[in-house]
């Protein structure tokens, strides 16, 4: 049974392969999104600026990448001073990347979303305390910040990245399609949901047959906002969650 991944080229994409071939699955990654750095001026004073704020949040590993550039251009006071901060982290891959790329540890890797992140940082960060500094892309969600204001938990949010679709998109869906039509298809992101699925409506290519999987709730809203059936959603944002949604769907 063949499964297509639609994410975003990143490091780590074999653990999905691995993880499920192990089980006799067969995968093709299709690359569904490419980004572009921005606002690296802005960003890198408020990361020189450690005293200035209570911690930093990070959503994706993109934002961390983002940051990883100029960080390592600091000095090492400001290393060491945001190494006495918290660093909150949606998911394990994001985690990982704080910890591989910016050598700090972060809390929250357990979540899987901004719903189960937020009550991390309010049990960790007192309200009316410092802001939170916020590297997020041009097509961030605003569940987190509105959450964040519900509990009077400043932020600063500084858009370090901006998503676009993937240059060869539309030709891995055609040349992929033409090949043979997967019996999985795994949505990583709500953007990917976005542009892929104008590409399958302009390729007549229905998902009726297709068991569609959301990597999590974000990814589930975004499939159902467009009418597309849910066959199941991630309990987490992993090759393991993803294995465990083939083979037990919700």
């Amino acid at each position: 049974m063949k499964v297509w991944l639609l994410k975003s080229s990143e490091e780590g994409d074999d653990r999905y392969a691995d993880a499920l071939s192990s089980t006799g699955l067969s995968t093709v990654h299709i690359p569904t999104l490419t980004f572009k750095f921005t606002n690296q001026a802005p960003l890198k004073n408020a990361l020189a600026s450690p005293g200035d704020h209570s911690g930093i949040i990070f959503t994706s590993q993109r934002a961390v990448e983002a940051v990883s550039q100029l960080y390592s251009t600091l000095n090492v006071s400001c290393h060491h001073q945001w190494n006495d901060k918290k660093i909150f982290a949606i998911g394990e891959a994001t985690s990982n990347a704080v910890f591989k790329q910016l050598k700090l540890t972060s809390i929250g890797k357990e979540s899987g979303n901004a719903q189960q992140l937020a009550p991390v940082i309010f049990r960790e960060i007192p309200a009316f305390d410092k802001p939170l500094l916020y590297p997020c892309g041009n097509l961030g969600r605003d569940e987190l910040p509105k959450l964040l204001v519900s509990k009077d938990r400043d932020f600063r949010a500084l858009t370090c990245y901006e998503t676009s679709e993937h240059p060869q998109l539309k030709s891995s869906i055609e040349k992929w399609k033409s090949e043979e039509v997967p019996e999985y298809i795994v949505f990583f992101s709500p953007s990917g949901v976005r542009f892929s699925l104008q590409i399958f409506k302009a390729l007549g290519f229905s998902l009726n047959n297709v068991k569609v999987i959301a990597i999590g709730p974000a990814t589930n809203a975004a499939l159902v906002s467009e009418g597309i059936p849910v066959f199941s959603v991630c309990a987490s944002p992993s090759p393991e969650g993803v294995l465990h949604a083939i083979k037990s769907p919700l």
